[in-house]
C-alpha cells in the first residue's frame, strides 16, 4: 500500500507559505535575542565602568562614546552620531545661513575693514558702510585681529547683542550695537555675461534656495544677451538632494530620469524623474568641476552629461554619492545613517569605493564605459569624469612655495596687496578698468612686505609672479571698481573657464558644444 499521496496545489502552497512564516520566525526570534543579549551585555559593561573605574565617568559621556564608536566602526564617514550643538549647524548650513550682523569683511593696515554690508542685514540697517574700519569690539581692541577672529566674535546666538566702534573718514568714531540675525548667504556667488553672449554662474552649495536663485540669475543674463552657459560648480560640496534634482530639472525635458537611489530598505530605492519642461531648451551649456565638487553637485553634472545636456570640463569629481538620513534622538542629538548610494541615469555610481586610487588618473582604462544616447562615451568607477580635462587639478608649485614661506603670515601678506592696491587707486595709476599689472607694481608689493617684516626670498617671490600679478589685480579691481568688477575680472581670468567659453562660443545649439570640443 502507498503510504504516500499527492497533495492538492493549494494545500502544497499552504504548507510552503507556513513552513516560510514559520522560518522567518525563528529566524526573527534569533535576531531578537541576540539583540537583547547584545543589549545586556552593552549595560553590563556600562555599569561595570560607571562603579568600577578608577576616575569618576559621566554617564551620558559614555553612551554618547559607545554610540558614536558603534557608528564609527562601519567605516563610512557619513554615518556618524551628531551631538546637539553640531545638529544646529549642520540645521543651518542646510539654509546656507549663519547667525551674526551681515558684514564681509578684511585686513587693511592691521585693522579689520568693512568690504561690503549684506543688503538688508543688521549691519546694513545701522548704516555701516564699505570702508568703515571696525576698531572695538564688545570694549576690546581689534587692532591685529585676524579675519577669522573677526568673524569668530561677531557671529553668536540669534538674538544676542555686539557692540562696535566704527571708525569713519579722517578719524571720526561712531557706536553700534547690533543684534544678531540668521544672515543667509548666496547659493549663487557669481553671475557675469563674457564675450560672445557666454554667460557664467557659480553655484558653491545646494540649499534651500539654490533653485530658486539660478532661476533668477539665468533669466537675468539671458535678458542682457547671454545665449549658452557655464555652469560652474567647482568647490561645491553638495547639500540638499531635491536641491540637486531641481537644478538638473531645469535643464532637462520633462521625464529624463535625473538619479536613481538604491538602499537595503525598499523606501530607500527610488527614482527621481524630471517633472517639467526645460527651462532653457536651446542653451548650449558647460559645467566645469573638479575634485572637490560632491554629492548633489555630481548628481546636475551625471545627469547632464549622460543625456547629452552639456559638455563637462574639469578634473574628476570627489565622488560622494550617497544619501543620509537624519534619525533625532531624545537627547537632542541626532545619528546620520548612510541608507542609499546614488546612480547617474545611465547607472554609473557616484560614489567611490576605497581604496580610490583609479581617481588620480582623469581617463582611466580601467573604469567601466558607458554610452550616451548619441554614442559618446562616459566613464563610471566613482565621480564624475570630464569629457574634457582642463585646468591645474593643483596649486602652482610656485604659488605654493610663496604660500608655504608665508606661513602663519597669510593674512598680513593679503594685507600689504591691499595697501599697494588702494595706494595705486588714490594715486590714479590705474585709470583703465582693463588694467594690466605691471613689475613695478610688484615690485612695490615686495617692498610693503619687507616693511611690514614680511621675509621670503626674492627668488621664491619673483618665481610666484604670476600668482602675485594676479591677486593683485583682482585688489585693484575690487577697491577701484567694486566687487561686481573684480568678479567679472576674475572669471576672465580663469583658464577652464575661458576653454568652456571658448567651445560655447562656437555652439549655436545644445548638441554643438560635443562637436566643438
Amino acid at each position: 500500500m502507498n503510504r504516500f499521496r499527492l497533495l492538492p496545489p493549494a494545500a502544497l502552497i499552504a504548507i510552503a507559505l507556513l513552513s516560510g512564516a514559520w522560518l522567518l520566525g525563528r529566524a526573527l526570534d534569533r535576531d531578537e535575542r541576540r539583540s537583547e543579549e547584545g543589549a545586556r551585555l552593552l549595560d553590563s559593561v556600562m555599569e561595570r565602568v560607571r562603579t568600577a573605574y578608577v576616575e569618576p565617568v559621566d554617564d551620558e559621556q559614555l553612551w554618547q562614546n559607545a554610540i558614536a564608536g558603534m557608528l564609527d566602526e562601519l567605516g563610512d564617514p557619513n554615518t556618524a552620531y551628531i551631538t546637539p550643538d553640531r545638529l544646529e549647524r549642520l540645521n543651518l548650513a542646510a539654509s546656507n545661513a549663519y547667525r551674526g550682523v551681515g558684514l564681509s569683511v578684511d585686513v587693511i593696515d592691521g585693522w579689520i575693514t568693512v568690504i561690503q554690508p549684506r543688503a538688508g542685514s543688521p549691519a546694513e540697517r545701522a548704516g555701516l558702510q564699505t570702508g568703515d574700519r571696525l576698531v572695538e569690539l564688545d570694549g576690546k581692541s581689534m587692532e591685529g585681529w585676524t579675519v577669522n577672529e573677526a568673524r569668530e566674535n561677531l557671529r553668536g546666538p540669534l538674538g544676542s547683542t555686539v557692540r562696535l566702534v566704527v571708525e569713519r573718514g579722517q578719524g571720526t568714531r561712531i557706536t553700534v550695537t547690533l543684534e544678531r540675525a540668521d544672515i543667509r548667504n548666496r547659493a549663487v556667488t557669481r553671475a557675469v555675461v563674457l564675450d560672445g553672449g557666454v554667460g557664467y554662474v557659480a553655484v558653491t552649495t545646494f540649499s534651500d534656495s539654490t533653485e530658486a536663485e539660478l532661476i533668477s540669475m539665468v533669466d537675468s543674463l539671458r535678458r542682457v544677451g547671454a545665449t549658452s552657459l557655464v555652469l560652474d560648480l567647482r568647490g561645491n560640496p553638495g547639500g540638499l538632494l531635491e536641491q540637486g534634482v531641481g537644478v538638473a530639472d531645469l535643464f532637462l525635458s520633462a521625464d529624463k530620469q535625473i538619479v536613481t537611489t538604491r538602499g537595503r530598505a525598499a523606501s530607500a530605492t527610488m527614482t527621481y524623474v524630471d517633472s517639467t519642461a526645460e527651462r532653457w531648451a536651446g542653451m548650449p551649456i558647460a559645467v566645469v568641476v573638479n575634485s572637490l565638487t560632491a554629492s548633489a553637485a555630481e548628481i546636475v553634472a551625471g545627469a547632464l552629461q549622460d543625456h547629452d545636456r552639456a559638455l563637462v570640463l574639469g578634473h574628476v569629481s570627489y565622488g560622494k554619492g550617497s544619501a543620509q538620513t537624519v534619525y533625532p534622538l531624545e537627547n537632542g542629538a541626532a545619528i546620520s545613517l548612510t541608507e542609499a548610494r546614488w546612480f547617474t541615469p545611465l547607472g554609473r555610481s557616484i560614489e567611490v569605493a576605497p581604496p580610490d586610487e583609479e581617481r588620480l588618473a582623469d581617463a582611466d582604462t580601467a573604469r567601466p564605459v558607458f554610452r550616451t544616447a548619441s554614442g559618446r562615451r562616459v566613464y563610471g568607477g566613482g565621480g564624475i569624469v570630464p569629457d574634457i580635462v582642463a585646468g591645474d587639478s593643483a596649486v602652482d608649485p610656485a604659488e605654493r612655495r610663496l604660500l608655504a614661506e608665508l606661513g602663519a603670515d597669510v593674512p598680513r601678506w593679503r594685507e600689504a596687496l591691499g595697501a599697494v592696491a588702494r595706494s595705486l587707486v588714490q594715486e590714479r595709476a590705474v585709470r583703465d578698468s582693463l588694467f594690466t599689472t605691471s613689475p613695478a607694481w610688484r615690485s612695490r608689493v615686495l617692498a610693503r612686505m619687507r616693511a611690514m617684516g614680511l621675509n621670503v626670498s626674492v627668488t621664491t617671490f619673483n618665481e610666484a609672479s604670476a600668482f602675485v600679478d594676479r591677486r593683485l589685480g583682482d585688489e585693484i579691481a575690487r577697491q577701484g571698481w567694486g566687487a561686481a568688477y573684480a568678479q567679472r575680472r576674475q572669471v576672465r581670468g580663469d583658464a577652464v573657464v575661458q576653454r568652456a567659453a571658448s567651445v560655447l562660443r562656437k555652439a549655436r545649439a545644445p548638441q554643438d558644444v560635443f562637436v566643438a570640443e
